[in-house]
């Protein structure tokens, strides 16, 4: 990074920001601080491109961009990242600038598409350009716009009923009896705190598996579990999420730092869920409310064939096109072209399954072996038939590529740079904001 006096005193006209020349081009850095200034003054930055947690709050947090895996508040090696009032990623003490939450970020550094098409030990950067590799990237390209690779697939249920489960139960039969028979440790999960909130933890016994039953459309920073050390005697762990969760768990695991005291280690099976968008809680209740439901009343809210079905304790309280609340959406998953979970063991949704049944595919060695672990207590049924998760993967890549303001490009580099970012999104309507003062409170007075 390159810092320049293009405007008197070192700042942007108007903006009252220091300016950063990233692209070639000279753009006002909304989050530029007091070492920018100095900087620019002296000429030579601090260290090209080093990121302290005020510069991700303002180009993903405070940019209405942040989908909320928790990646940064597990990538922090000080664990100075939970969580603020407003349910969003905060410093909770002193910011040691390491990068890391930078790093993790699918909205910020991380390029997951990237991630994807790079297996481990292929290196960071581009993949090699002889012909026969460039075939072979072609036709991995072309794959994971659609669904990646996949062992086989299945319709599935439980064989045993818990309450409140959706689709048949069949990660709760199947997390339920891992741990049952000493497969699995534990696993971290997301339980309904009500129809619209959720918060992560991790279970550690079938009954808490079973209690943690059904879907809750709410992000809830899973990831940061991992930053809290898991308990005596729980080594091997299952983690459930979303795509975008399942690749920053893909990347902790891939680099990991001897200084960061991460369990990500631990996770032995990665299950993604099936995955268009989540939403923000109180923007959904309060959407569902204006419709005229009494979201007192609401005890479950379910996304399936591109509807939203709203149900009470009951009886079905609303059904309507899930693109009518797209309002209450989170605005990153525009961004995001994994549809059905590409760095995941084990993949599940609704999707081509029946009503009552869910869709589970397998795709690695160690989704095959909890597969076999477990198809005991799941009722299965070959699925042959999978167009319509290749046509709703399809789709959400076309958008991705629409709202995402960097290329799109599996064979690209694996890491984006601040500068870059700040350059390609300054005219995207999801430019880089200055962050919210309480959210970088502790970088203010400590840093």
């Amino acid at each position: 990074m390159t810092l320049v006096e293009d405007h008197p005193a070192g700042t942007a006209t108007g903006t009252g920001a220091p300016v950063a020349k990233g692209m070639g081009v000279s753009l006002g850095d909304p989050a530029a601080d007091l070492r920018d200034e100095i900087a620019i003054a002296g000429g030579v930055p601090e260290l090209p491109d080093k990121i302290w947690f005020h510069k991700t709050a303002a180009a993903v947090i405070d940019a209405e961009r942040c989908v909320g895996c928790g990646g940064c508040i597990a990538a922090c090696p000080s664990r100075s990242i939970g969580v603020a009032e407003d349910g969003k990623p905060t410093l909770v003490k002193m910011c040691t600038g390491c990068s890391a939450c930078w790093d993790y970020c699918p909205l910020a550094g991380l390029s997951t598409e990237a991630l994807h098409a790079h297996p481990p030990g292929a290196g960071i950067g581009r993949a090699p350009t002889n012909a026969a590799n460039e075939s072979a990237a072609a036709n991995s390209t072309a794959a994971r716009i659609e669904i990646g690779h996949i062992d086989s697939a299945w319709s599935v249920a439980g064989r045993a009923s818990a309450a409140g489960v959706q689709d048949g139960g069949a990660v709760t039969a199947l997390l339920s009896h891992l741990r049952a028979t000493g497969f699995l440790d534990g696993a971290i999960v997301t339980r309904r705190v009500d129809a619209f909130h959720g918060e992560p933890f991790l279970a550690t016994s079938p009954d808490q598996v079973r209690a943690a039953a059904g879907s809750v459309y709410h992000q809830s920073h899973p990831l940061q579990v991992l930053n809290e050390p898991l308990g005596k005697g729980v080594e091997r762990i299952a983690f459930v999420g979303t795509p975008c969760q399942i690749s920053v768990l893909r990347a902790l695991q891939r680099f990991p730092w001897k200084y960061r005291r991460s369990s990500a280690g631990a996770v032995v099976l990665a299950i993604g869920l099936l995955c268009t968008r989540s939403f923000e809680p109180d923007k959904l209740e309060e959407a569902v409310g204006a419709v005229g439901v009494a979201t007192s009343e609401v005890a479950r809210v379910d996304v399936r064939d591109g509807e939203l079905v709203v149900r009470s304790a009951s009886t079905e309280l609303l059904r309507r096109p899930v693109k009518e609340f797209h309002a209450a959406s989170l605005k990153g998953c525009d961004e995001c072209a994994d549809f059905t979970g590409l760095g995941a063991d084990l993949t599940v949704g609704n999707l081509a399954s029946e009503p009552g049944r869910s869709t589970v595919l397998v795709r690695t060695e160690a989704g095959r072996d909890a597969w076999a672990a477990a198809t005991g207590a799941l009722d299965v049924r070959l699925l042959e038939d999978l167009s319509p998760v290749v046509q709703t993967a399809a789709r959400d890549h076309k958008r991705a590529v629409r709202f995402l303001a960097r290329p799109f490009d599996p064979e690209g580099p694996l890491w984006t740079s601040y500068t870059e970012h700040l350059d390609r999104y300054a005219e995207s309507g999801r430019s880089v904001q200055a962050p919210a003062k309480f959210r970088s409170h502790h970088f203010e007075v400590t840093c």
